[in-house]
């Protein structure tokens, strides 16, 4: 592969959905460009901004937790296998509203209610825990949820 091919096919990859460098490289390794190319695609692409890496966090941060409803631990691990510095992983992090994250622990643990299984209260309750947690949820803020949740059951 050219670097003017090279180039081309990274454009209209960036153009089509945020992408970080790690992506980009993966799809110019797919097709086999040679690694000096790759670094100068790659370096020309963030210097056009069509490579932004704090960009890029902050819309996965956003899609992940509204979209695919993932806690703050699998949203972070996800972007540094992305190679994602770790300063922009914590401000991206840092971004999510609050109110908008327990809305999220709550939809996610809505929805996991009816298939929670156990015979006992406490057989339920970490049933709920870890399934909760396995979407990325910090286990503190679970606990608390799940507590909150028991105090409301008891009061209707």
């Amino acid at each position: 592969m050219t670097e003017e091919e090279g180039l081309n096919r990274a454009y209209r990859y960036c153009t089509v959905a945020e992408r970080c460098r790690s992506e980009v490289r993966a799809m110019l390794e797919r097709h086999q460009a040679d690694g000096t190319i790759i670094c100068h695609i790659i370096e020309l692409l963030e210097k056009e901004k069509y490579i932004d890496e704090k960009r890029y966090s902050m819309a996965f941060v956003h899609d992940k937790l509204l979209f695919a409803r993932w806690g703050r631990i699998k949203i972070s691990y996800s972007l540094r296998q992305k190679q994602i510095p770790d300063p922009i992983i914590e401000e991206a992090i840092l971004s999510i509203d609050p109110d908008d994250y327990n809305a999220v622990l709550s939809k996610v643990a809505d929805s996991l209610m009816g298939s929670v299984k156990g015979s006992t209260e406490y057989e339920r309750n970490m049933y709920l825990m870890k399934r909760i947690c396995s979407r990325g949820f910090e286990p503190s803020i679970v606990r608390r949820y799940i507590k909150l949740s028991d105090c409301m059951d008891c009061h209707d």
